[in-house]
């Protein structure tokens, strides 16, 4: 009997062993469950979901090549074509051809930002200038940008809306025609140059190019011509001519390929009435740029004003003459 029940102990301690064992075992409060990974998987549990700090530093491994890409400064060269003047106003038309230059101007403050001259379409040859016959503005400018060894062109019109000049401009990549960058602003002739700055910074803003602070009331202070030329056309367009004079003749100075400043001191001479002096800038746009279009623009304006010269009892002031020894020395009825 004794026997049979120290058999019977035995298989209980047995029982309660394999029942122990496939039971859950208890686990102080707090302590995270114990499950094996395949059945947490199963359940839709987080065991193998990494830490939102693990994640974000393999999403930067994965990435980190492509960001290390995308936050490289991107090199532009650009080519600013002139604007299609749609005001139906000639007095809009250097307006136009200006703009862009001036856009360009502020986008170059930006360190990589190269601008190619718009002169240099002088230097073509011959069958590279006559490629560019023909073609529609756009053509025209993508055309000139390549030739010129651009990879961006400006180009844009200027038009009028609820009597405000209103500038629509967009930056081209050359090589897959795809628009960049484009925005339009409208504003009073007056206010040409702010309405330019916020242009720059806002197409400079979409190609991931911001611009450095810029202070309109420095500008005279500034070595950077196209600055000037942007304030003398505000002046200019205010009525101020002047101030005009004086910030186109500091362009001219500061870079004395500025050859446009001659047709607009000759503009400020012309509103003024004082036609000798508007003759002469003019005659020195036509010797220096004979085959630019404002040089062709001003020919009629030019003959009008040296048929007021002629009139005018005003003296036309330029070089002195040279005169003879014997005009300079004194007669014998001085002495």
């Amino acid at each position: 009997m004794v026997r049979n029940l120290s058999v019977l102990v035995v298989c209980l301690h047995v029982v309660a062993a394999s029942v122990l064992a496939a039971a859950p075992q208890a686990r102080p409060e707090g302590e995270p469950s114990k499950q094996s990974a395949p059945a947490a998987k199963e359940q839709g549990t987080d065991a193998e979901k990494p830490s939102p700090a693990k994640a974000d530093g393999k999403a930067k491994e994965s990435q980190g090549e492509g960001k290390e890409d995308k936050d490289k400064p991107v090199k532009r060269t650009f080519f600013a074509a002139p604007m299609e003047n749609e005001t139906g106003q000639k007095q809009y038309e250097p307006v136009a051809a200006g703009l862009t230059d001036l856009v360009s101007v502020l986008l170059a403050q930006e360190r990589n930002v190269t601008v190619v001259e718009r002169q240099k379409l002088e230097e073509l040859t011959r069958e590279q200038a006559l490629s560019l016959k023909g073609l529609t503005a756009q053509e025209y400018a993508v055309q000139a940008g390549k030739l010129l060894e651009a990879d961006t062109v400006l180009t844009g019109r200027l038009f009028l809306l609820d009597r405000k000049l209103t500038v629509s401009m967009k930056a081209l990549e050359i090589s897959t025609a795809r628009v960049v960058a484009a925005d339009q602003i409208s504003c009073r002739p007056e206010y040409l140059m702010e309405a330019a700055l916020q242009l720059a910074r806002k197409l400079a803003g979409q190609m991931a190019m911001p611009l450095p602070e810029i202070d309109l009331k420095a500008i005279d202070a500034s070595p950077i011509a196209g600055l000037h030329f942007a304030q003398a056309l505000s002046h200019y367009y205010a009525g101020d001519m002047d101030a005009a004079i004086m910030q186109l003749m500091r362009t001219i100075d500061l870079d004395p390929d500025y050859t446009e400043v001659h047709y607009w001191i000759g503009m400020c001479h012309y509103r003024l009435g004082e036609w000798p002096h508007a003759v002469i800038e003019w005659e020195k746009l036509i010797k220096r740029r004979p085959k630019s279009d404002l040089a062709k623009a001003i020919k009629d304006l030019l003959a009008e004003a040296k048929a007021h010269e002629k009139a005018s009892p005003v003296e036309r002031l330029g070089p002195a003459e040279k005169k003879s020894p014997k005009e300079d020395a004194p007669s014998e009825e001085a002495q």
